[in-house]
């Protein structure tokens, strides 16, 4: 019996080679498309099966979970931002569809989890945050005035609440993992904004390039991050854990950070100054609302999660991958 994990992308990469590593299992990553240059840099191709298929397809998910003997599902695969604006249906059809049917395929087959990779984005609607409170998983939230900011998190939330679905209904036992902005090394551009941006200011430090950057970007409230190796390890130690009874579980670095405190970090694992060209444009995000960092302890508790990668260490080890 294997893990299939939908998503072949920056995390679902390394949880394949993560349970290939650590348990001996050889998972299956399960994509529409699959970047060679990348997942070669990550796992040896020889330890994971590769199988090509869509997400919007039960059809498919249930021939890959049959002919290779699944028995729980990590499930990443999702349009982020950038490909999701322009094309909200085709968003639709894979995040909110592609979640129905992979845990309807997976309650036809009779599997023993499924783990969902959600977002902190679905906490970002609040206008009334406790700033000395860290951000617990069953936060409260007014389901009118402080609705999901954004098509992309509106559909994380909403198929958190599938997955409550699934296990109120039929017993299908459903983990949540929720992510800060998440970054990490990555050929090609980036999904999501926080990826998107830390990659610059990275890569820029390191090439010693100038970075464009909005003011009000600079000097706009912190935000909870999460190092893609991290990442990873949420996800796999929730489908693995002998029992998930909080249902939905933080997986960041617990702590805000703004743009310009990891400027001064990345600057300093560099050693040497980002040359920043600051600008009166727009914010790259309309997240304006109020935050806090987010909640370990359920994580800690039931999954045995801990920051492998605080902000410092993750840059610095994002680095040494472009240094090769």
């Amino acid at each position: 019996m294997t893990t299939l994990i939908t998503g072949a992308g920056m995390i679902g990469s390394l949880a394949a080679a993560r349970i290939a590593e650590e348990r001996g299992e050889r998972p299956v990553l399960y994509d529409v498309a699959f970047s060679e240059r990348n997942l070669s840099e990550r796992l040896d191709p020889g330890s994971v099966e590769m199988v090509k298929g869509d997400i919007g397809d039960i059809g498919d998910l249930l021939r890959a979970i049959e002919s290779h003997g699944v028995e729980r599902i990590i499930h990443t695969a999702s349009l982020l931002t950038r490909d999701l604006i322009p094309r909200p249906v085709a968003g639709v059809r894979v995040n909110v569809m592609g979640t129905v049917n992979v845990l309807e395929a997976a309650r036809m087959a009779g599997l023993a989890r499924v783990v969902f990779c959600s977002s902190t984005v679905v906490t970002m609607g609040r206008i009334s945050v406790a700033p000395a409170d860290d951000t617990i998983e069953d936060f409260n939230i007014n389901v009118v005035s402080e609705y999901p900011p954004s098509l992309y998190a509106s559909m994380k939330l909403a198929s958190e609440w599938l997955c409550h679905n699934y296990t109120d209904s039929y017993g299908l036992d459903t983990a949540v993992v929720r992510f800060g902005g998440v970054f990490g090394p990555w050929h090609g551009v980036p999904g999501g904004g926080p990826s998107k941006l830390l990659k610059q200011l990275i890569e820029c430090a390191h090439y010693g390039r100038t970075y464009r950057i909005a003011e009000a970007d600079l000097h706009r409230q912190g935000m909870d991050y999460t190092y893609s190796v991290d990442g990873a390890q949420g996800l796999v130690k929730a489908a693995f854990a002998p029992a998930v009874p909080n249902r939905v579980y933080n997986a960041t670095m617990g702590e805000l950070l703004t743009i310009a405190a990891i400027i001064e970090q990345i600057e300093q694992a560099a050693g040497r100054p980002i040359d920043l060209e600051i600008t009166q444009e727009d914010s790259m995000t309309k997240y304006g609302n109020p935050t806090s960092p987010m909640d370990l302890t359920a994580a800690r508790r039931d999954l045995g999660y801990e920051v492998e990668y605080p902000m410092g260490v993750a840059v610095a080890d994002y680095l040494r991958w472009l240094s090769g």
